[in-house]
């Protein structure tokens, strides 16, 4: 398949649309309440460190950190069967490059398009752990993004995509540390694709026939060829956001427990839970408890629940730096987790039984009456400094007006948010 037949779908895609703009709008206010969460952070702060005192301090450079501290939160939104994760990318490879409105709308929805679409012709959840789908489409989505933002040709698009694809694998292993390269390839990345649309607009040449299905297959054993079909201009309607920072096979279970508490649970006197989920989801979230593993503890539903009864609070504590209360600990022992294979669907649904004083009661998530999301960004932008939750709301305010100011304004957060003469405590 050549690439001009791929980027040739994104042309449908109209900034102007209503439907389109509010959502990227949510998106764009979501990714920069993840960064200011994570910019407050130990290990965000390092990331945001490194690509000010290697780069150039331009904004490429801040785009770069902003899209590592975006992803590093795992409060970032995400499209469940393919593991895409496109906003880390999309938004400030946009941002920095839109000269209006319509036209950061548009590279927005086309940077989702294309990250969903390779994320799932590599294999989606499939593919995991030797490709890490998310990575793999993270040089495509900022690639496409920036281009559609400069106003560059579809010619140029397409070159810009296959530039930014020559090399990449999305095989990343599993670092561990602190700071960790999982984080880091994906600024990485982003730089990459960034750097691939303005060498397409200076007119470097790339391999237009490089995505084939061949190249496909080599990136991972369950992929597919990729096909013009596979791209879906609302894409970003698909891609959908989380409550709180958790992996996202733990996000339904969580749910259904916080709410059998709003129900009248009482934690303390919790004999057990039990949790049956998709099989495609319970290995992540049931490997063994390492607490001085930040990563872990985001994974590990025991210890979630337990955050969820004894220190709601923390479910949107990106940092993870301090120690955790022994109530909380204790009630992780007690959780058990089941695959079942009769809990389907796309979102990873999830059942939980708790069993109190010799009684037992039940949820499944999600339900119809799910949070919204714009409750859920609401949520966050809360649990957020004051002055940061009162720039957010007003550029969520701004964003919805369609006011085109609102680009430059996102802009300029993104850039301070990034600085490192912003006060961090601010961030936290």
């Amino acid at each position: 398949m050549n690439a001009r037949d791929l980027v040739s779908i994104l042309s449908v895609i109209d900034g102007g649309d209503q439907k389109l703009r509010d959502l990227v709008s949510l998106h764009t206010v979501d990714a920069l309440a993840c960064l200011a969460a994570g910019a407050g952070s130990r290990e965000g702060s390092s990331l945001l460190a490194f690509y000010r005192e290697t780069g150039t301090g331009d904004a490429v450079s801040s785009a770069a950190g902003a899209s590592a501290v975006i992803r590093f939160t795992e409060w970032d939104a995400i499209h469940v069967p393919s593991c895409a994760t496109p906003d880390p990318m999309a938004v400030p490879a946009a941002l920095i490059f839109a000269g209006d409105y319509a036209a950061y709308v548009k590279a927005v929805a086309a940077g989702h398009a294309v990250g969903v679409a390779f994320s799932e012709a590599v294999g989606g959840v499939s593919a995991l752990p030797e490709t890490w789908p998310g990575l793999f489409a993270a040089p495509a989505v900022a690639a496409v993004s920036a281009a559609i933002a400069l106003g560059l040709s579809e010619e140029q698009v397409a070159q810009a995509l296959v530039l930014s694809m020559a090399g990449s694998s999305g095989r990343n292993g599993r670092p561990s540390g602190m700071p960790s390269a999982r984080w880091l390839v994906i600024g990485e990345a982003t730089l990459k694709g960034i750097r691939a649309a303005l060498a397409a607009k200076a007119g470097v040449k790339g391999d237009l026939n490089l995505l084939s299905p061949g190249w496909m297959k080599g990136q991972a054993a369950a992929a597919v060829a990729l096909e013009p079909s596979h791209l879906d201009p609302l894409a970003i309607a698909r891609v959908g956001m989380k409550p709180f920072v958790s992996a996202r096979q733990s996000v339904n279970a969580i749910q259904a427990f916080r709410h059998l508490l709003e129900k009248g649970v009482d934690a303390g006197a919790v004999d057990s839970v039990e949790v049956f989920l998709p099989p495609v989801a319970a290995p992540v979230v049931s490997r063994p408890l390492v607490t001085e593993d930040r990563l872990s503890t985001i994974a590990h539903l025991g210890l979630q629940l337990g955050i969820a009864a004894f220190e709601p609070a923390r479910l949107m504590d990106v940092d993870r730096a301090h120690a955790f209360n022994a109530d909380v600990l204790a009630f992780a022992k007690r959780v058990t987790i089941t695959a079942d294979d009769t809990l389907a669907g796309e979102g990873w649904p999830a059942r939980v039984v708790v069993s109190e004083k010799g009684q037992t009661r039940e949820a499944i998530w999600p339900q119809t009456s799910g949070e919204r999301a714009q409750v859920m960004l609401d949520r966050k932008i809360e649990s957020l400094s004051a002055a940061t939750a009162q720039q957010l709301q007003r550029l969520k305010t701004a964003l919805a007006n369609a006011d085109e100011v609102a680009v430059q304004e996102a802009r300029s957060l993104l850039m301070k948010l990034t600085d490192a003469s912003f006060p961090r405590s601010e961030a936290a």
